[in-house]
């Protein structure tokens, strides 16, 4: 079943991951094509986990030098549909066109370690490359599958924190480089059109989505339990076909961004937030929306939230759970009096 195409990768099986929706091949390269092929892909990412202090590994460094076999690199690629790519030829030719496009999922340290050994040999021809190196690549159909893999591979290991893994993948999702994006890094400028977020607000908004929970950055915990409670939390619900990507949510916030009202609403934090680890319960109710009404019901829900008092509540958290109750019952609250959803809510705001 093994074939060798024009890269020195050599497919050996390919298998199927129900869970994600994905299909998981396992190969053998050589370390001119790790060097060739895979270490570009270290830095492809905007955000990326910082390359550890090189003397750490200088043992492997050795070791790579005096002929090692190291332990197999995992990549990761997003394709709509990776049941077409079920077979060798298919997935050798995506491999050979997509090879650029992927991004290393667990290996980093080793790559940028091979990369810095075969650099320091005074004589290029002393270097290895013919040595052998196994590679794992996983193909999911959507990004929000694949950081649900990747929290399972890597919760309790400690390499990265849960909202870091997301911070990487929304940086291979969308273009924080240029003005005309969905999302701006912190030291970009003020929004500057409807539906454009700053990065944070949209990596707590994404962590809410996925755990279906507010409380993703707690001050009264220590940051590594948390990590653990929000690792948790996502796990607990497994990916399903035809489940609701954060893309679309980010796709109808867009939409609804057009009222300068809702645009507003959205852009206080604790509101995205609520709204997005609730709207999978309203997304199909709530598409179909007009517009005017959703604003109509948001004025309400905040004269509603003016009633309680702002010095016996504490308000970023009260408001996080007020939005998130209100997104997932919003089919029977979106024409409702303020007196109503209030009633609601006083069950619900600590």
């Amino acid at each position: 079943m093994a074939n060798q195409a024009n890269t020195t990768l050599t497919i050996f099986s390919i298998d199927k991951d129900s869970v994600v929706s994905a299909i998981v091949a396992t190969g053998k390269a050589d370390y001119r094509f790790a060097l060739e092929k895979l270490t570009p892909l270290v830095n492809r990412l905007e955000i990326q986990r910082r390359i550890q202090n090189p003397r750490f590994y200088d043992r492997l460094k050795k070791d790579i030098l005096a002929g090692c076999l190291m332990p197999p690199i995992t990549i990761a690629f997003i394709h709509p549909d990776p049941n077409s790519l079920f077979s060798v030829n298919a997935f050798q030719r995506f491999l050979d066109t997509n090879i650029s496009e992927g991004f290393v999922l667990d290996g980093i340290q080793r790559l940028s370690t091979l990369q810095r050994a075969s650099q320091e040999l005074p004589l290029v021809s002393e270097f290895p490359f013919d040595q052998s190196i196994f590679i794992n690549i996983l193909v999911c159909q959507s990004m929000d599958n694949l950081l649900y893999r990747m929290i399972t591979l890597n919760n309790g290991q400690k390499p990265m924190s849960t909202r870091h893994q997301i911070e990487i993948l929304s940086a291979n999702l969308f273009d924080f480089s240029i003005e005309e994006t969905d999302l701006l890094t912190e030291k970009s400028a003020k929004r500057i059109k409807p539906g454009v977020f700053g990065l944070s607000d949209f990596v707590l908004a994404y962590m809410a989505f996925l755990s279906h929970s507010v409380n993703i950055d707690s001050q009264k915990l220590i940051q590594e339990k948390l990590d653990d409670l929000v690792a948790g939390k996502i796990l607990e619900r497994s990916p399903e076909d035809g489940d609701l990507e954060y893309k679309d949510v980010i796709e109808l916030v867009k939409k609804l961004s057009a009222s300068s009202i809702l645009d507003k609403w959205f852009r206080l934090s604790n509101n995205f937030i609520g709204f997005s680890s609730e709207i999978r319960n309203s997304y199909n109710f709530l598409k179909d929306l007009d517009i005017s009404t959703f604003e109509e019901s948001i004025e309400q829900f905040e004269i509603s939230f003016k009633e309680f008092d702002v010095s016996k509540i504490k308000l970023g958290k009260a408001r996080r759970i007020a939005v998130a109750y209100f997104i997932k019952n919003l089919e029977s609250l979106a024409n409702r009096s303020s007196s109503v959803i209030t009633d609601k809510l006083l069950d619900v705001i600590e």
